[in-house]
């Protein structure tokens, strides 16, 4: 008897090791569609459709910048414009594609990647596809600022920075009205649309109080224009938007939890109240940045991060996925209308405000008005 015990004991203690032992085996297999990444004691799981939406999306965004640098006034071929691109050129083209289309092409790609990204942030926040910058007063926020300090203030540049400011009285005026975003989606959006149009009007009305010759280059920027856009702005708003990358990231994954509510993700230790807030505001912060180029482009910021949901399968927040769509988006826009308008300019968010009825129509009117 004492023989079976003790054999007994020998085979409890190897089966109970190998239940420990299971579980850390079963984790070095990373979840389907997945791959695990490990870099000495950290490790992260990356969805594998997310990696080769990227990559294409990388692909479609070089092929489209290059065509973008191609169409104009004055025509030149896609090989051309590379050949440019590796100092393989004349002067006239290299003055052509550095000094007058390059700079357009980066401006449109940053200001339609920090709408989507907004866009994205705002939406999965809110869990309401119609909740974007532009619906919310964001946008019309940054551009009363913008408009007020160039029309009375003598800065002697173009006061970007001023846009933050706009966005964040906005912010603070919808907030005040609507304490939570998350979980009031509709009242959220209604409220935003009466503060947008609150700040449109102002603004509107400030530029009415001037002289034409005063208010031409500012009205023209309200309406989502980037002819003649240099560095001077582009490059500090993309140094700034680089600057809060870390931040998206850290809030990502929280973000990520309050997907499935506010119960969920109490329950699994988030501060709802702190990222709500910390969300809002750094959306805010992206979505102004982005106006502050090329005025306030609307419908970049609710495309984009339905496509990118579509393109990923709602496996995930497509946080990045929406700046590269968004990116694309736009400038997909600015060339449109580079081409059907040549030899006038007409502003870019024309064509973003055509595009975005005939999707709006085909997409979301398609699913009997369901919009979240």
């Amino acid at each position: 008897m004492g023989h079976n015990n003790n054999l007994d004991g020998r085979l409890l203690d190897a089966s109970s090791q190998t239940s420990m032992a299971a579980p850390e085996n079963m984790t070095a297999l990373p979840p389907s569609g997945k791959w695990l990444w490990r870099h000495r004691s950290a490790s992260v799981l990356v969805e594998k459709r997310s990696v080769w939406v990227a990559m294409l999306l990388i692909v479609l965004l070089a092929a489209l910048a290059l065509f973008a640098i191609s169409v104009g006034s004055a025509k030149i071929t896609s090989w051309v414009a590379l050949k440019a691109l590796f100092g393989e050129s004349s002067r006239m083209v290299d003055i052509m594609v550095f000094k007058i289309r390059m700079p357009r092409v980066f401006a449109v790609l940053v200001a339609g990647a920090a709408l989507g990204l907004s866009g994205c942030l705002i939406q999965t926040l809110v869990r309401n596809r119609l909740a974007t910058p532009d619906m919310i007063g964001v946008n019309e926020g940054a551009t009363l600022a913008i408009t007020f300090f160039t029309l009375y203030v003598t800065v002697g540049v173009w006061p970007w920075w001023a846009a933050p400011i706009g966005a964040v009285v906005a912010a603070i005026t919808l907030f005040f009205l609507c304490r939570k975003p998350g979980e009031q989606g509709y009242l959220f959006v209604v409220i935003g649309i009466g503060v947008s149009e609150l700040m449109r009007a102002i603004g509107e009305f400030l530029m009415s109080t001037e002289s034409i010759v005063h208010v031409s280059s500012v009205y023209l920027w309200s309406m989502g224009n980037f002819v003649g856009q240099g560095y001077n702005t582009t490059l500090p708003v993309a140094g700034l938007l680089l600057a809060l990358v870390p931040v998206v990231v850290y809030f990502s994954r929280q973000l990520d939890v309050l997907r499935f509510g506010g119960e969920v993700a109490q329950g699994l230790g988030v501060n709802i109240n702190h990222v709500q807030l910390a969300v809002l505001m750094l959306a805010i912060l992206i979505a102004a940045l982005g106006t502050a180029i090329g005025g306030p482009v609307v419908f970049i910021a609710m495309a984009a991060p339905i496509g990118a949901s579509y393109l990923l399968k709602g496996r995930v927040v497509p946080l990045w996925t929406a700046a590269m769509l968004g990116a694309m988006l736009l400038l997909m826009s600015d060339t449109l209308v580079r081409v059907l308008a040549d030899p006038h300019e007409v502003a870019t968010g024309i064509m973003t405000r055509i595009l975005g009825g005939v999707l709006l129509f085909i997409f979301l009117l398609r699913d009997k008005g369901k919009v979240d």
